[in-house]
C-alpha cells in the first residue's frame, strides 16, 4: 500500500524558524551537508526535521549508476595516481554501496512482486 506524504509550505513561527536556525548552524559548525532532529512521539509518530546545504546529497542519496560512474573513474585514474590508498578507498566504498543498492533494489522488487500477489 502506498503512502501519502505531505509537504507544507506555511510562514513558519518564530520557534520554527529558531529551530531551522539551529539545525543550520550545527550544519556548519560541523560542515555537514546535512543534520537532522528526530523524535518519537505520542500515538505512534516520529517527527524529523532537517537541514541541508543546497544542491548536496549525502553517500546514501547516490543512485547504483552513480557509484558505478564514481568507481569506474577512480579505477581509471589508479593507474596514474601518487596516492593509491586514497581512490582505493573510494573503490571499496562504493563497492560497499553497490553491494548495498542492489540488494535494496532485490528487496524492493521482492516487495513489489509481494503486493502484485496480494
Amino acid at each position: 500500500m502506498k503512502q501519502n506524504q505531505n509537504n507544507i509550505d506555511c510562514a513558519p513561527t518564530k520557534q520554527e524558524e529558531g529551530v531551522a536556525k539551529c539545525l543550520i548552524q550545527m550544519c556548519k559548525d560541523s560542515n555537514a551537508a546535512i543534520t537532522s532532529f528526530s523524535m518519537d512521539c505520542e500515538d505512534g509518530y516520529k517527527v524529523t526535521i532537517s537541514a541541508r546545504k543546497k544542491g548536496k546529497r549525502i553517500y546514501n542519496e547516490f543512485s547504483l549508476e552513480e557509484f558505478e560512474a564514481i568507481k569506474a573513474m577512480a579505477e581509471e585514474k589508479l593507474a596514474q595516481a601518487e596516492d593509491k590508498q586514497k581512490l582505493q578507498d573510494i573503490i571499496d566504498v562504493c563497492e560497499s554501496n553497490i553491494a548495498d543498492a542492489k540488494e535494496n533494489e532485490q528487496e524492493q522488487e521482492n516487495l513489489d512482486d509481494e503486493e502484485e500477489q496480494n
